[in-house]
């Protein structure tokens, strides 16, 4: 069994690495296969992420309508990152007024988004994840900066008071995984639109994984049904391919996939704690929780309070007794 990770499409490098730590590798969707990171293809590359893309097409068309929208904002109020940030509460990042105009620009150019005169949901899905990423990307990169000017002033203070050695890296892993949560914008609508897409995979997942506290919050306010499972309060990141932490991985998901297709309540076959790993960068918590009876288009019908899978069960959906939701996070 393989989790997926919801309701983002951008994973950065150390997040990465955290759930490398939990899962060994972690499916994520794209929205279009014309604008994946670069650190994430390296993540796919190292066997970390499984970039999955349901739906391949429009691609440049919603790059397009990025461009154009990154070009309206920079000529009405600037493309500063400070700037953005304000405006995070109006994701879907379209106001009335800028959408009303690149619609305009659009038909100059011949190019009209599906279904103009009836909106099509799966495309203003994909719309909204394709630039909720841009969004991610663009906060991340300016956290980055900031997170490594304070771990070097944190080594320094360190330095100076003859303190045990924490190297720039675990100092930059560790703030990565507490900053700004992104799920805090729009945690609604994101879900929503990701399900939207999920809806689209042939492949049926019992494992949903998420590295914010806002989006489980939501979740846990939402679904009353919700049960925490348990709590791994350390996990190593950074040296996925030791020995005795893969042979602890895999007796997790073992006892995960049991959780995932047996009637609850059901033991987590006294699964141990995580082994202390020699060279590790720093260390993460897993909480898991599960959804008792209920499949994954199930949750997600009553967590976003409408059905957005009105095509059916998936083949092999029944399989799945229960939705299980990991949440990876610093301890």
């Amino acid at each position: 069994m393989k989790p997926i990770y919801f309701p983002f499409t951008y994973i950065p490098e150390v997040v990465g690495k955290a759930l490398a730590a939990c899962f060994g590798q972690t499916a994520v969707y794209q929205t279009a296969g014309t604008k994946i990171p670069d650190e994430m293809k390296k993540l796919a590359e190292d066997g970390i992420l499984d970039l999955r893309i349901p739906v391949d097409r429009n691609g440049k068309l919603l790059d397009k309508i990025l461009k154009d929208y990154r070009g309206w904002v920079g000529a009405h109020q600037g493309i500063e990152t400070a700037y953005l940030k304000t405006i995070a509460d109006e994701i879907p990042f379209f106001d009335e007024s800028a959408s009303s105009q690149i619609r305009a620009d659009l038909k100059k150019t011949g190019k009209r988004t599906p279904s103009a005169e009836k909106p099509d949901p799966l495309f203003q899905a994909k719309l909204f994840l394709h630039m909720a990423q841009e969004f991610d990307i663009e906060n991340t990169g300016l956290d980055r900066e900031l997170m490594e000017i304070e771990a070097m002033e944190e080594d320094f203070m360190k330095d100076l008071k003859g303190e045990d050695d924490d190297d720039q890296t675990r100092a930059i892993v560790r703030m990565v995984l507490e900053k700004d949560d992104p799920g805090h914008y729009m945690t609604k609508e994101r879900l929503k639109a990701w399900a939207l897409l999920m809806q689209q995979d042939p492949e049926v997942f019992g494992l949903i994984v998420t590295g914010s506290r806002a989006v489980a919050e939501h979740i846990i306010d939402s679904v009353p049904e919700t049960v925490r499972v348990i709590r791994f309060d350390t996990v190593p990141v950074g040296a996925h391919k030791d020995e005795a932490l893969v042979k602890w991985r895999d007796q997790l998901m073992e006892s995960l996939e049991t959780l995932a297709t047996h009637p609850w309540p059901s033991e987590m076959d006294n699964t141990a704690n995580p082994p202390e790993v020699p060279g590790k960068e720093s260390d993460v918590a897993f909480t898991l929780y599960i959804v008792p009876g209920k499949t994954l288009p199930e949750f997600f019908a009553e967590c976003v309070g409408t059905d957005v899978f009105r095509g059916g069960s998936k083949p092999g959906s029944a399989w799945f007794k229960n939705t299980l939701i990991g949440l990876v996070e610093k301890k």
